[in-house]
């Protein structure tokens, strides 16, 4: 066989590119450009749609180089990739055809160095089959597959294992591409053809064994049976068919499928439904959304996602290149999390790129079911918009799968099957009957499971907004709402009994998938029933607080205050101001101390004892230090404990008489009492209250002057901390240790632990920190940055201020005492009031980037870095 050696390598403009040949044989290898194909011995191999396209312009050039920009300009053609995804694909394929294949010319591109056969000897010596071309009816060219690699790959296994398989998923996700990308690619393993078989324009049973007759071009005699002529067709055929959309003809597709499995010796079947067919030799496929970037993804992870590659290839495809800095990045990661991952909604998005442009497509999201359409001049169909595919999927339904559709549009998140069922059930459809209709319309790809809290499901925005017109369509969404709204009622009832029997961490992992739906609930309470509205608040507070989400559950809890009325059960009530007192713990002590005492009075009257401690010792825990008011409520308190109440009830009133205890300068009772509480939470598993024992111990320690093991405890505690920032003593935690080593004098591991507070803000509670401003602006202070260590100190004196906070408890004013003895020796009067009226004046978000800021201190031993003294007494704040 001649061979044509590859040209001597040169760096000058090169003649323009040959033809692009059907075929191109090296070694063992036959590449085929228009098929996208790789064949070794006629074998086709797997290979990536990137690294294919990287081959087939190296061979195209001969041996000519390639550059690094043009090969990026070529095969990433409007996307924007790191410069190491070439060396990714080029990996790739020395792997397949040999490591010395491709020569890399360093900093400068790539050739190809294997000889080409030319063109006559390839077609002399490309294999032919004995007869005549293996027949089919694939198109010549096949759109290119972005992402979906992994999904090829198993389903091409599949079919060389299985004699039917059926790919599943819901409307527009991309059955019938990944359909056409398989059979192409296993075309040269079917040596009688592969063939395809459109169902969709279909209307009756009868018609389908005469279309696949026609297709595959059986000539019917007489009376003959149209399926009994494909069978003896294809007895002994070695041939792929598949049957394209077949969910509204699903019975016959069924029948015809498995006479054909069974009569056949070696057909492979390949249907695509929305539905699996009731066929028992089947191998179902669910094909899922294309892959989403998580929500912390950095920009160039969210680019490298298969639904942002879509984006950006039919966005360069209508003529508008997407941007990819970090704005716009941000913005299609969210444009394709709103789409659910949905191929067709990413695509028709992507059209309407060139008039909106990244920010006013994703401004008007909310109106996709209208704006995903064609242009006005097109016929709508469910191939090319959303509304169009939904409305085909929804016709498929029968009448009790389209109520139970459209009203489970009134769940926002995911929704456990059972609740879900007690909720949507009325005189005309029993619960049991509801669970049946879910998981018949799971079947038909219309619910998802939420495999993040499995087993729980949901409708799909997309289609919960289709839902959601048709809901208000049928006449009966108030109806709905009202039976949601009630049914979550005595769902967040049951939630709020379990409360104080459960360790809080198995707790929160049980409830918080029904945050959205709370939130939406209490929304559609406020307008339709205010009444139950503050029932929702009253049982479902717990679980805003678990989440950290302190700051929702105070505006919630004052938007509602005003429907509070003498018709308000006392119980309600109770537990309602019970909840506003929680809210604004610490945060903000003067309301939470007046909510509390009215919590405590009604769960009084009510006879609840566990009500009375609670709201008792909120009360007193409000006021930090010890005084009067504080000993009579804790006093009230500890009258009705009961010993065998689990621990996160008894925690909080013992926690809260060992403050006490603390501040009054008794720091023996308050350790004894904070280890009674470590134990009760080391008996009943509770994590979080181990953790909030800890922290509460750590700073009695340093208090007592036994700095070193304060420090040590604590840092004991840092690897309990979940790096999630689901726990809400994470800035305790954090926050104790700096003041203890701050007071140690290890300046540098105090500086180390501000850093980590920094990293974690997005995710700490901003409002949980000011008790922690003192300790901070004394490290900036030691680290020679006395203005911004003199900002904060009025920046902490507002805080406690603002919180209606009179006295400091002993280690905040040991911090504040040596702050200010530390600021009076490097600066004059004049030069302190200036810093502390610009620190009053910092909002929040200036404060904490103020004080977690530490990058440019600098640490000078021994003076001030030298331990400071124990806490003597309290410390009245300035007026």
């Amino acid at each position: 066989m001649k061979s044509t050696a590859p040209p001597p390598l040169s760096l000058k403009a090169e003649a323009p590119d040959a033809p692009l040949q059907a075929e191109y044989r090296f070694g063992d290898f036959l590449l085929r450009p228009q098929e996208r194909q790789l064949l070794r011995f006629g074998e086709p191999l797997a290979i990536t749609a990137r690294a294919f396209d990287v081959l087939a312009l190296l061979v195209q050039r001969n041996g000519r180089l390639v550059s690094k920009d043009e090969l990026m300009q070529r095969v990433w053609a409007g996307v924007v990739v790191e410069d190491n995804n070439i060396a990714v694909q080029v990996a790739q394929l020395r792997k397949l055809v040999g490591a010395r294949a491709i020569a890399n010319i360093a900093g400068v591109g790539y050739r190809f160095t294997v000889p080409l056969a030319e063109a006559d000897d390839a077609r002399r010596e490309a294999p032919r089959p004995a007869g005549p071309a293996a027949p089919g009816n694939l198109p010549a060219r096949v759109p290119a597959l972005i992402g979906r690699q992994r999904e090829l790959a198993e389903l091409a296994a599949l079919l060389t294992a299985q004699p039917l398989v059926t790919l599943c998923g819901a409307a527009g996700v991309g059955k019938t591409h990944l359909a056409l990308a398989a059979a192409r690619q296993l075309a040269a393993r079917f040596v009688d053809g592969v063939f395809w078989v459109e169902l969709a324009p279909l209307t009756e049973p009868m018609q389908v064994a005469a279309l696949l007759s026609r297709v595959l071009g059986i000539k019917l005699a007489g009376d003959d049976a149209p399926l009994d002529a494909v069978v003896r067709k294809l007895k002994s055929q070695r041939m792929l068919v598949v049957l394209d959309n077949a969910e509204h003809l699903l019975d016959e597709t069924a029948r015809i499928a498995q006479a054909l499995v069974q009569e056949t010796e070696q057909l492979t079947l390949l249907v695509t439904s929305q539905i699996p067919l009731r066929a028992a030799t089947q191998q179902v496929y669910r094909l899922g959304p294309l892959a989403l970037p998580a929500e912390d993804a950095s920009a160039a992870e969210a680019r490298g996602c298969d639904a942002l590659q879509l984006l950006a290839q039919r966005a360069a495809g209508s003529g508008s290149s997407l941007q990819w800095d970090e704005h716009s990045t941000a913005l299609a990661a969210g444009i394709c999390r709103e789409l659910d991952g949905n191929a067709l909604a990413i695509e028709l998005a992507a059209a309407r790129l060139p008039s909106l442009g990244i920010a006013g497509l994703a401004a008007r999201l909310h109106q996709r079911l209208s704006l995903l359409a064609p242009p006005s001049q097109a016929q709508p169909s469910r191939h090319n918009a959303l509304a169009a595919a939904l409305d085909w999927s929804h016709s498929l339904l029968n009448e009790a799968e389209q109520r139970v559709f459209r009203r489970l549009s009134v769940f926002p998140g995911s929704f456990d099957l059972d609740w879900a069922a007690d909720c949507l059930a009325d005189e005309a459809m029993t619960s049991c009957r509801v669970v049946e209709v879910i998981l018949d319309l799971v079947d038909r790809s219309l619910v998802s499971l939420d495999r993040a809290h499995a087993p729980r499901y949901r409708l799909l925005e997309t289609g919960r907004l289709f839902a959601k017109d048709k809901l208000a369509q049928s006449g009966e969404a108030e109806q709905v709402q009202l039976g949601f709204i009630h049914g979550m009622c005595r769902l967040f009832e049951g939630s709020f009994d379990e409360h104080w029997c459960t360790p809080p961490t198995a707790w929160t992992a049980r409830w918080a998938p029904e945050i959205d739906n709370l939130r939406y609930a209490v929304d559609l309470a406020l307008g339709a029933a205010p009444g139950a509205a503050i029932a929702l608040y009253a049982s479902g507070w717990p679980l805003w607080l678990a989440l950290l989400q302190h700051a929702e559950a105070r505006t919630r809890g004052e938007l509602l205050t005003q429907h509070v009325n003498p018709q308000t059960p006392d119980r309600v009530a109770a537990r309602f101001w019970e909840g506003v007192s929680r809210a604004n713990s610490t945060e903000y002590p003067q309301h939470a101390r007046a909510t509390a005492e009215r919590a405590a009075h009604l769960f009084e009257a009510l006879g609840d004892a566990r009500g009375q401690y609670l709201a008792w010792s909120e009360y007193a825990f409000n006021w930090r230090v010890d005084n009067p008011d504080a000993r009579r409520a804790m006093a009230l308190a500890k009258a009705v404990e009961d010993p065998r109440w689990p621990s996160n009830v008894l925690s909080r009133g013992r926690t809260t008489e060992a403050t006490l205890d603390l501040t009054a300068g008794n720091t023996r009772s308050a350790r004894a009492l904070l280890l009674s509480v470590l134990a009760l939470c080391q008996r009943d598993g509770d994590v979080e209250g181990v953790l909030r024992a800890g922290t509460n111990l750590a700073d009695v320690e340093r208090a007592a002057g036994d700095l070193d093991q304060s420090v040590a405890r604590s840092e004991a505690l840092l690897p309990l901390v979940p790096k999630d920032g689901s726990s809400p003593a994470e800035f305790s935690v954090l926050g104790n240790l700096i003041g203890a080593l701050v007071a140690q004098g290890n300046l540098t591991r105090a500086q180390e632990i501000v850093s980590e507070c920094a990293s974690r803000q997005r995710r700490i509670a901003a409002d949980n920190l000011w008790c922690a401003l003192d300790a901070l602006a004394l490290l900036h202070g030691l680290g020679g940055d006395w203005r911004r260590a003199g900002q904060l100190a009025g920046a902490a004196d507002r805080a406690y201020r603002d919180r209606g906070q009179e006295s400091r408890q002993p280690n905040e004013a040991a911090d504040r005492e040596r702050l200010d003895a530390l600021l009076a020796r490097n600066a004059d009067a004049a030069m302190l009031a200036r810093w502390h009226t610009e620190g009053e004046a910092m909002d929040l978000i200036q404060t904490w980037q103020c004080a977690l800021d530490v990058t440019g201190l600098r640490f000078t031993p021994p003076n001030e870095s030298a331990r400071s003294p124990a806490p003597r007494t309290l410390r009245r704040n300035p007026a």
